[in-house]
């Protein structure tokens, strides 16, 4: 049962992350910050489930969307820099916004300002 739930949590975060893309992508501001409020509760909903979950948003590092490797990485890049920096690069490759903010991650990582999105 357990992992059932988990693997939801998973899939919600995953949908979640994609809804959040599309409304920030459309300049929707009221859906964006819905969408990120559902991530963060989302996301610590996933941290309860221990050290299965904290390892179960790392899979989804290798996700073939780039929106949800880009969101897992930055939840957690606190916890895992060295992998999650290096899926934030790959993200930043991408063309657009989406692209543009891997990028920014990055950099505020590096200069010492970064802050957890879910803190």
């Amino acid at each position: 049962m357990q992992d059932n739930k988990l693997e939801l949590l998973l899939s919600r975060f995953s949908t979640a992350a994609r809804a959040h893309n599309e409304a920030l992508e459309d300049m929707d501001e009221v859906r964006a910050n819905a969408q990120a409020r559902m991530i963060a509760g989302l996301y610590d909903a996933i941290l309860s489930e221990g050290a299965a979950g904290r390892d179960g948003l790392l899979t989804l590092l290798d996700s073939d969307s780039p929106v949800v490797a880009g969101m897992a990485a930055v939840y957690s890049l606190n916890d895992h820099p060295e992998i999650c920096l290096a899926a934030l690069r790959r993200v930043a490759q991408e063309p657009g916004l989406l692209g543009f903010r891997a990028s920014v991650a990055i950099e505020r990582w590096e200069d010492g300002t970064w802050e957890h999105p879910g803190k």
